[in-house]
């Protein structure tokens, strides 16, 4: 790895330290070169713009999340182990709620900036579908997962649920009476429980 490249891993790291400090609004490209211990005329070599910085910090946090909780289970049934990738999302809520309100910020900001150059984000999100696909279709050999109508779309379906359902938690506040009454994990976990019930086999 260059010195160009373990500056630049440096200058994400610490700025993913302040977003999750702040929303990504409060937190301004001179903020994170001090941090960094940068100039600001330095930090324009490593990136171009305060866009592709928060981009960067996306992808770094995408892939940082998949490997610490989504690893592929090497035992189990298929059920099994499409229990264990949904209930990584509770887990990850649990110990890093700010890595989701997170998350909201950037898909807000990605729409209201029209941001460019999220290919490599993107592609990132598929990561796992093709080791859920493996895991459905051991669980229909195996005897433990029932046939759903389109399993892709069963895949995108309940991970965007989720995955809305933890961002909300997490950004969101107590704004009504209701949102103090359920408790956040637990009402992930009900979320994840309906989901897997439709896929459990008999």
């Amino acid at each position: 790895m260059s010195f160009k490249d373990i500056r630049r891993k440096h200058i994400v790291s610490e700025a993913i330290g302040l977003f999750f400090e702040k929303s990504i609004s409060e937190i301004k490209i001179k903020d994170v070169a001090e941090k960094s211990g940068v100039g600001e005329a330095t930090f324009y070599r490593y990136f171009s713009n305060r866009a592709t910085l928060i981009v960067a910090c996306a992808t770094r946090l995408q892939e940082s999340v998949g490997q610490s909780y989504f690893a592929t289970p090497s035992e189990g049934t298929g059920f099994e182990k499409l229990t264990s990738f949904y209930s990584a999302f509770s887990r990850a809520f649990a110990e890093h709620p700010e890595y989701y309100r997170f998350l909201s910020e950037f898909d807000a900001y990605c729409i209201s900036q029209e941001v460019k150059g999220l290919d490599e984000y993107s592609e990132n999100m598929d990561v796992f579908k093709d080791a859920y696909i493996s895991f459905y279709e051991e669980g229909l050999k195996d005897g433990t997962v029932k046939k759903v109508e389109d399993v892709e779309t069963f895949y995108y379906a309940s991970t965007h649920a989720l995955l809305s359902l933890c961002k909300k938690l997490a950004s969101e506040g107590n704004i009504v009476k209701q949102d103090a009454l359920i408790n956040k994990k637990a009402e992930i976990a009900c979320l994840i429980s309906v989901i897997l019930s439709a896929l459990q086999g008999n």
